[in-house]
């Protein structure tokens, strides 16, 4: 089967991606938090990588769509990396505690990207609104939205 570019999909598919991406990394965190402490430092380094790739795939799907808000999330998203990167080396020598703490609020830290996709969907909904309500209108309308300079002469 081959996939359509994620701006042919449109929004609402771009929203169960990041959905279902948000919840499988979500399942990766709570394994971690079940991992055993001999296997933790590795198993912490490895779950900041994942945080980082899904962060990475998240901003991708989010130009596609041309959300405006993809600035303000990539500087959120590297606050979160930032944390996660100054914590993996810590846990590697021996930190388990700060690891488990980290573990323990990335769920309640990650669901905030929850709110993201719903803020993409309702930017998608309105623009797509607006545009329907545009073409309504009539050609006059569309006309009336360029500018000046790039308008076609009116014939009565």
């Amino acid at each position: 089967m081959v996939s359509r570019p994620l701006s042919v999909q449109g929004p609402h598919t771009v929203v169960r991606a990041m959905a279902h991406a948000r919840n499988a990394l979500l399942a990766r965190v709570c394994a971690a938090g079940h991992t055993p402490d001999a296997a933790f430092p590795a198993a912490f380094g490895h779950l900041a990588a994942a945080v980082e790739a899904a962060f990475r795939k998240e901003e991708i799907q989010m130009e596609a769509i041309g959300f405006p808000g993809v600035r303000e999330q990539r500087r959120d998203n590297a606050l979160l990396l930032n944390a996660l990167h100054h914590a993996v080396p810590r846990v590697e020598a021996g930190d388990l505690a700060l690891g488990r703490e980290v573990v323990a609020a990335l769920p309640a830290l990650l669901s905030l990207h929850r709110f993201c996709g719903l803020r993409v969907l309702a930017t998608a909904r309105r623009t797509v609104l607006a545009l329907r309500r545009g073409r309504a209108a009539g050609p006059l309308a569309a006309r009336a939205r360029l500018p000046a300079t790039v308008r076609p002469p009116h014939h009565a």
